[in-house]
């Protein structure tokens, strides 16, 4: 997260006002609850995006990202994935449409983020 903190966008009062960066355990198992009734992705289509993200740590636009799938998907089952992967704290959609991702894969990395001191 501290890597890419230059490709994220800070957000204005109002936004952090209406943002909710954190969901509970309640708040997120309704929001898989609500959203998985309009589409059903397979576990597989969710590790295919999230690997593709994780290999690549950025993509300009959605369509981008889609393009290097190895297989057509519906785009509300994309979007949901990407809502997922948000929600999850593994990406970082930012307004511009672009998308980093955000989550530490390594042991190291989440050590030294669990080590560094906030500014």
């Amino acid at each position: 997260m501290y890597y890419y903190q230059n490709r994220l966008k800070v957000l204005t009062d109002n936004q952090k006002k209406t943002h909710k960066p954190y969901l509970g355990i309640v708040e997120y198992l309704d929001f898989l609850l609500k959203e998985t009734k309009k589409v059903n992705p397979t576990i597989r289509n969710v590790a295919t995006v999230a690997k593709i993200i994780s290999e690549n740590k950025y993509f300009e636009t959605k369509s981008q990202l889609n393009k290097r799938l190895p297989k057509a998907m519906q785009y509300p089952t994309f979007n949901f994935i990407l809502d997922y992967l948000q929600k999850t704290n593994m990406i970082q959609l930012n307004t511009d449409g672009s998308i980093v991702w955000i989550y530490p894969t390594s042991q190291k990395l989440k050590r030294r983020i669990s080590q560094a001191k906030p500014l």
